[in-house]
């Protein structure tokens, strides 16, 4: 899929080369249904209207890009809502598995005039701006950081489409920081114990029950706290 379009990076307050965490709609199809997925996601603008994003290979996020190649990028303002897109689990009750169709809603995909097929893609609704994103390019990728190697695909995305639905330019502050740092340790520490590995387990864990002492000494921000009840929640089952 190609197209003229160019991203107007100031019109959303992104950099090149920047680092932000978005939260990424992907979606399947299921008897003609189609059926949304949202995870917390890094996504970095490196050239005009390109995008790179590492998810982990076994994740449905992955999956469905390689199926459909387009996923939308939300921008959204609430940490929690990060923490029940990204920490799905049986242990956790069956409303906090997954992120509701009640979150969802649906954007033409037209550009340049043309409609794209699929017409309808999912976003979430707490979005203040979305970029429709084409998969261009899918390499393996190992990375290697202080909790260990991790393989990860590493996705050219082309944007395809841009809907701004008001202003935000939302900064996280400190406690919302971390606890986003803490959702992306909850993602490794759930590979760390598929991959049985004890010390990187540990490791992981002593981070985590640090940054979740640091928000809840200090934080009074509403939803940093769900979320970080969210996560101990979703932990309990991981560990136990």
């Amino acid at each position: 899929m190609s197209s003229n379009f160019q991203i107007d990076s100031t019109s959303l307050g992104l950099k090149n080369k920047y680092l932000y965490e978005i939260l990424a709609t992907t979606f399947s199809l299921d008897k003609n249904l189609m059926v949304p997925n949202t995870a917390s996601m890094g996504v970095r603008l490196v050239d005009k209207d390109i995008f790179k994003i590492w998810p982990y290979p076994n994740t449905t996020t992955y999956k469905n890009i390689e199926n459909s190649k387009i996923l939308v990028l939300n921008f959204v303002d609430d940490v929690y809502l990060y923490a029940l897109a990204s920490l799905k689990s049986s242990n956790l009750s069956i409303s906090e598995r997954a992120l509701s169709e009640e979150y969802y809603s649906y954007y033409t995909l037209n550009i340049n005039g043309e409609r794209k097929n699929p017409t309808q893609i999912p976003y979430l609704k707490q979005a203040w701006s979305i970029i429709a994103c084409s998969a261009t390019n899918i390499t393996h990728f190992l990375k290697k950081d202080d909790f260990g190697e991790f393989e990860l695909m590493e996705i050219d995305l082309t944007a395809i489409s841009l809907q701004k639905f008001r202003e935000s330019f939302k900064l996280f502050n400190r406690a919302e920081n971390i606890t986003l740092e803490t959702i992306v340790l909850a993602t490794k520490l759930r590979v760390a114990i598929d991959k049985k590995e004890k010390a990187l387990i540990r490791k992981i864990k002593g981070s985590i029950e640090e940054n979740i002492n640091n928000v809840k000494r200090f934080a009074i921000n509403e939803s940093a706290l769900k979320a970080i009840e969210y996560i101990e929640g979703y932990l309990k089952g991981l560990i136990d």
